[in-house]
């Protein structure tokens, strides 16, 4: 099947963040407006979330926490009630096409302590703690108040197939997009679970744990990891590890309904993203990166996807852009993001560069370049978000964008 057949080109895709716009989307006046401003502006296809970055479900689940039950009650107006259901309804009515969105391996917040995360402690991720260089057996990343959950974790694996396996079997949907489907960062995982793994997987015992992986930079500086011996087949493993997720997710999703469509949302910046433990490169694609190893190839997953959208989230368009600002590579700006997604993507499946609407505050004219690059090099654009959309007064400025040829 040809990428063409998987999906077809002139994808216009608005992503609408819970998180940013769960609270105005109470309304169902507010949601039937801004279902009627996308359809109107030329948008295709609508990205809700199903499952949000701290593990709750917008939807009534069997197995997860629900939005309107959050501590702090931000979202209690949804308390007992589907949000995915209403907006799938309201989409349906306008004839957009919807993605639901899961945020896979993300399981709680620090913030208000809410989530499956706290109440399963061992299935959060260990860090080394780049401050200390000590293992932390609770989610302590500093930069981040999502918790992490391990994604070699049974039970962990388990929770978010049940969870797939649950919207698509109960919502009409036109396909399922995964997120933060990755480990936090390069500072995890170091747990015990981990280490066996990882020791059965090479075949023998590593001698000093962690520092035969890696150690932190001085002061906890990430651009300073010392890599250990191990690191190039450490990254292999971990990137094979989210592949197997991968693979499971797809067959749970098809065997639910195969005419769901798969795919998966992930950072454009390719040449970093082993710090997440993702491989999303085709595995026709060969790279010869510093921290890659002779196999890690083996790792790709995006033969295993019907789509992919890749967030090229720079404020620079063009290459040239990029120079003039001394960007540290061409793949800091619109252009050489997309380069790199379709290098890496090797044309075997449909990819829609994805915008950063922050990116372009106060700056329309440049919004409208990267809409026209995005648009006229890939299968269409992803904006996000929705949020940015109203805060800049930009749905007027969005129609003859999307419209044009």
């Amino acid at each position: 099947m040809s990428i063409n057949e998987l999906l077809p080109k002139g994808l216009n895709v608005l992503w609408v963040d819970f998180l940013a716009n769960g609270a105005r989307l109470a309304n169902s006046e507010y949601r039937k407006e801004m279902v009627r401003k996308a359809k109107e502006s030329g948008v295709t296809h609508l990205v809700v979330d199903a499952k949000i970055p701290y593990g709750h479900t917008t939807y009534p689940s069997r197995y997860a926490l629900h939005v309107g039950d959050w501590s702090d009650n931000r979202f209690q107006e949804w308390r007992g009630k589907d949000f995915l259901r209403e907006i799938i309804r309201e989409a349906r009515g306008a004839d957009l096409k919807i993605f639901a969105n899961v945020d896979v391996f993300a399981e709680g917040t620090k913030k208000t302590r809410d989530g499956l995360a706290f109440e399963k402690k061992e299935w959060q991720v260990a860090y080394i703690n780049p401050e200390s260089s000590k293992l932390s057996a609770y989610a302590e990343d500093h930069d981040d108040d999502t918790i992490f959950v391990n994604p070699i974790h049974p039970e962990v694996v388990n929770h978010q197939l049940s969870i797939l396996e649950e919207i698509v079997s109960g919502y009409d949907i036109d396909g399922i997009v995964l997120d933060r489907c990755r480990y936090p960062n390069v500072h995890a995982d170091f747990s015990e679970l981990s280490r066996s793994g990882f020791e059965a997987y090479i075949g023998q015992q590593v001698e000093q744990w962690p520092a035969d992986i890696l150690e932190p930079g001085p002061g906890g500086r990430r651009d300073e990891i010392k890599w250990g011996k191990w690191f190039p087949k450490w990254t292999e493993w971990r990137a094979l590890n989210i592949k197997k997720f991968v693979q499971q997710a797809r067959t749970v999703v098809k065997t639910a309904r195969e005419d769901c469509l798969f795919g998966i949302y992930v950072g454009s910046w390719y040449p970093l993203y082993y710090q997440e433990g993702v491989n999303w490169a085709s595995e026709s694609y060969r790279t010869d990166l510093p921290w890659a190893s002779a196999d890690y190839h083996r790792s790709a997953y995006a033969d295993e996807l019907e789509f992919i959208m890749t967030g090229c989230y720079y404020p620079e368009v063009t290459v040239e852009e990029a120079a003039l600002n001394e960007r540290p590579a061409s793949w800091y700006s619109v252009e050489g993001a997309i380069n790199m997604s379709l290098e890496a993507i090797n044309n075997k499946i449909p990819v829609i560069a994805s915008l950063y609407l922050h990116d372009y505050n106060r700056n329309p004219e440049q919004f409208a370049k990267a809409v026209h690059m995005c648009r006229e090099r890939t299968h269409g654009v992803m904006l996000f978000d929705a949020i940015y959309l109203e805060m800049y007064g930009w749905w007027d400025e969005l129609h003859p964008l999307l419209q044009r040829t």
